[in-house]
């Protein structure tokens, strides 16, 4: 009962926000999905017609930059979320994701007022008395944070990076709002559809959740920074820890020029070769040196120093890669080079990435026509970009279903490879891919790399082997006590009882057909009567009539294959 009037308090809470999707949706064409909300949450469309002009207008706009369209006008909970599909391209098709691509996200900023009550509440102080200056004019502004310039009491610049007042309840709100909405949807999908919207929608809440905790985003950076010390190719912005909190994160201010200005680059005397070459390794350091990588490498995460020098911004979104992940890409990508689909299926065995209803045969022939397509050309004439794209087509279509992070992986390198043809369009990613990957390989098959290997099955079995006598005596004390119990559990067992049940049931009904027949037959052909009321021969015609109509009912239900 509680659990219900809660739901029913939340959504009376939402229904103005309801009312706000379903215009937007119905601005847009979408005007059945508005249709489904209102009716599920029983909120009022209006009765405001659509101009026809309007009509005409949507009809010459394709469906993927409508839904793109949609989202930036329903903010910044909307707008995450279609920035965090687009780096879905297994689950959604390629044209709408190369449409979320495009979602900006840039609103008007927070008064200056506003942030500077909100840098006294997390740090403690107003900003005039932390820092030697403060520009309250911000430098950037997002939806979730805005960045603003300051100069340390010790003189050196910085650049602190402030959440949005509120914001965070905000997100909480709209992302019960899409809860809401993802179990619509799921009750409406078809039977053996594998994308699973709620599954979606708890993922996204997971990840924006992390984004807005600016001290996750700090320790993200301090790793980085820690990861390339040693690389003298990147510099990670130093993090001043001191101004740092959960809603502020202020760190190092980087002086240089965004990676897109090719023009300015070159002017300058910068190497846009080199800088893509650059752009590439520190991406491919990351998935194949640490398994801890950027997830939006694009050129606005990015400033160009002197001496070519990469520096990443923005480290709000990260992936972890396992070893087992790491070693399936380098199946990949050597399968490409080499057309072995074997390498491939066994690694997304391994991996258990294939359900049900994949089937293998067709899986195999998809992947060698896939492969055959790139085999034959040279490593610097496959345009890996589109090797992947077709390669997420085939995720899809056979209902793969690798880790999040994984795809994630995938589609970062998709995207510094365009980053890299951006600055230098011979770039050809996968030659810089391949050595990592072989690299990788190798490393496993060293001596340092099997005695690493051994060592941990070596502590797993004596792990084992420790906990065994403990394990065996409660077993052995269970079955003493009479509590040791096998559940076996047989996917199809339930069917197979009830067709067990329903074959002794008309066996039943047939022996008791076949006794009336026998019984009958005797009654007909004897003379007297039953306690002086009916004849015997007239109690036989009924055990007649009776066996016939219990046969002809039997009958039907097994032609019918009705259930007893």
């Amino acid at each position: 009962m509680r659990g219900l009037f809660y739901r029913v308090k939340r959504t009376a809470a939402h229904l103005a926000r309801y009312r706000h999707i379903m215009s937007v949706l119905i601005k847009y064409g979408f005007e059945e999905a508005a249709g489904i909300v209102a009716r599920r949450f029983r909120v009022g469309l209006g009765s405001k017609g659509f101009p026809t002009a309007r009509r005409e207008e949507l009809a010459q706009t394709s469906p993927a930059r409508r839904i793109r369209l949609a989202m930036e006008e329903l903010g910044p909970t909307f707008i995450k979320l279609g920035q965090l599909l687009s780096t879905r391209p297994d689950l959604i098709p390629t044209d709408l994701v190369d449409e979320l691509e495009r979602l900006q996200d840039q609103v008007t900023p927070e008064r200056p007022e506003t942030i500077r009550q909100e840098i006294r509440q997390q740090l403690g102080a107003y900003p005039e008395e932390l820092f030697e200056t403060f520009e309250s004019e911000p430098i950037a502004a997002a939806s979730i944070a805005q960045v603003h310039r300051v100069r340390l009491k010790d003189g050196r610049p910085a650049a602190m990076k402030i959440r949005r007042p509120g914001i965070v309840r905000v997100i909480r709100t709209e992302l019960e709002i899409l809860e809401d909405l993802a179990a619509l949807l799921k009750g409406r999908l078809r039977n053996g559809q594998t994308v699973d919207p709620q599954r979606m929608v708890r993922e996204f809440a997971q990840a924006v959740l992390k984004e807005v905790d600016l001290s996750r985003e700090r320790k993200n950076l301090q790793r980085f920074r820690q990861n390339f010390a040693d690389d003298p190719t990147v510099h990670v912005p130093e993090v001043f820890e001191e101004y740092c909190s959960e809603g502020i994160l202020t760190m190092e201010f980087i002086e240089g020029i965004k990676p897109s200005q090719v023009e300015r680059l070159q002017a300058e005397g910068y190497d846009t070769k080199e800088i893509a070459r650059r752009g590439a390794d520190f991406v491919l350091k990351q998935v194949f040196d640490f398994g801890f990588f950027h997830t939006d490498p694009h050129p606005g995460n990015f400033f160009v120093m002197k001496g070519n020098v990469l520096a990443p911004l923005d480290f709000g979104q990260v992936g972890r890669l396992s070893r087992p992940d790491r070693q399936l890409m380098q199946a990949i990508v050597l399968s490409i080079v080499s057309g072995d689909v074997t390498r491939v299926l066994q690694g997304l065995e391994r991996s258990e990435m294939l359900d049900e209803q994949t089937d293998l045969l067709d899986l195999r022939r998809d992947l060698e026509e896939l492969l055959d397509t790139y085999s034959h050309l040279p490593l610097k004439d496959i345009p890996f970009r589109e090797a992947i794209g077709r390669g997420f087509e085939i995720i899809r279509s056979h209902h793969i279903q690798p880790p999040r992070d994984f795809t994630l992986m995938l589609k970062c390198l998709m995207t510094i490879e365009s980053f890299a043809t951006g600055l230098d369009p011979e770039f050809q990613i996968i030659e810089h891919l391949k050595p990592y990957a072989k690299r990788f390989m190798l490393e496993s098959v060293k001596p340092s790399g099997i005695l690493r290997q051994l060592g941990r099955a070596a502590q797993g079995a004596g792990e084992l082997a420790g906990r065994f006598p403990e394990d065996a005596a409660a077993i052995l004390s269970k079955i003493r006590r009479g509590q040791f119990r096998i559940h076996i559990h047989h996917e199809h067992l339930e069917q197979l009882e009830r067709t067990l049940d329903n074959s002794s049931n008309r066996m039943s009904f047939a022996i008791i057909i076949a006794a009336l027949l026998i019984g009958s037959s005797l009654l007909v052909a004897q003379e007297g009567t039953v306690l002086g009321l009916m004849s015997l021969e007239a109690l036989g015609v009924i055990g007649y009539l009776t066996a016939a109509a219990i046969g002809i009912w039997l009958l039907i239900s097994i032609l019918r294959g009705r259930r007893f």
